[in-house]
C-alpha cells in the first residue's frame, strides 16, 4: 500500500467493513514503523495502518481515544482482537501449556518485563515487545528524552511466537537446560528492544552472549 499523508476522515472512509479500529504504529519514520514485527498480522488482515512520527502523537491520540464512532488501537495493544473465536481457543491452550516455560523466561529476565506470553500478532518475526497499562513503549522513548526524566517507563511483555523455530528450541532448553533458557531469553529481550528503537542497557554483554551462544557445541 502506498506510503502517503492521509486524514483521518480518508482513513475512516477506506476502512473495511469489518474493520473495528482505528490502527495505528509509532516510531522515529515511516519506514520504522512499516518494518515493525507487530505490522503483520494488521496487514494480513488488508487493514490500513497509520504510521505516526512524532514523539507527541501516542500522547494526542491516546488523549482523543476515539476519531468519531472509531476508537484508535495500537499495534502493540495487549489484544488487537483480530483472532477467530476457534484461534482464540487453540491460542488459549497452547499458552496454557507453556505458562511454566514462560515464567521461566520472566524470572530470567529479573524484572525487566511484567511477563513473557506466546503472540498472536507475530508472524514471520520471533519475538517483539508490547506494553501493558497506560504507558507504552512510544511514551516511554519521549520521556526518556526529557531533561527532567523521572524514569517513567513502560509495563513491557516479551511476546514469543509459536509458531517460529525459536519457539521449539526454548521448549527444548526448558527441559534440558534452564541456564541456557535464561541466556536465550535475555539474548531475545535484546533483540526485541532494538527492534523497537530502544536502548540496551549493556551493549557489550548482549555481544559476549550472542559469541558464547554461537561458538557454544551442540
Amino acid at each position: 500500500m502506498e506510503k502517503k499523508d492521509v486524514t483521518l476522515d480518508e482513513y475512516i472512509s477506506r476502512m473495511k467493513e469489518d474493520q473495528k479500529y482505528i490502527y495505528y504504529a509509532t516510531a522515529e519514520t515511516v519506514d520504522k514503523a512499516d518494518a515493525l514485527p507487530q505490522t503483520e498480522v494488521v496487514k494480513d488482515k488488508g487493514y490500513e495502518i497509520l504510521y505516526l512520527t512524532e514523539s507527541i502523537d501516542e500522547f494526542a491520540v491516546k488523549i482523543m481515544g476515539a476519531y468519531g464512532e472509531k476508537q484508535f488501537k495500537s499495534i502493540s495493544d495487549a489484544d488487537l482482537d483480530l483472532e477467530t473465536a476457534e484461534e482464540k481457543e487453540e491460542f488459549k491452550k497452547l499458552s496454557e501449556e507453556s505458562k511454566d516455560m514462560l515464567g521461566e523466561i520472566s524470572s530470567a529476565l529479573g524484572g525487566k518485563i511484567a511477563s513473557a506470553k506466546l503472540s498472536e500478532r507475530l508472524k514471520s518475526h520471533a519475538v517483539c515487545l508490547t506494553s501493558e497499562g497506560q504507558i507504552s513503549l512510544e511514551m516511554e522513548k519521549a520521556f526518556m528524552q526529557m531533561p527532567d526524566n523521572q524514569g517513567v517507563v513502560a509495563s513491557k511483555v516479551l511476546e514469543i511466537n509459536p509458531k517460529h523455530p525459536i519457539f521449539e528450541v526454548l521448549k527444548g532448553l526448558y527441559e534440558t537446560d534452564k541456564a541456557k533458557l535464561g541466556d536465550y531469553s535475555k539474548m531475545l529481550y535484546t533483540q526485541a528492544l532494538l527492534i523497537e528503537g530502544m536502548p540496551v542497557e549493556n551493549p557489550l554483554e548482549f555481544s559476549d552472549l550472542v559469541c558464547r551462544l554461537m561458538t557454544e557445541k551442540k
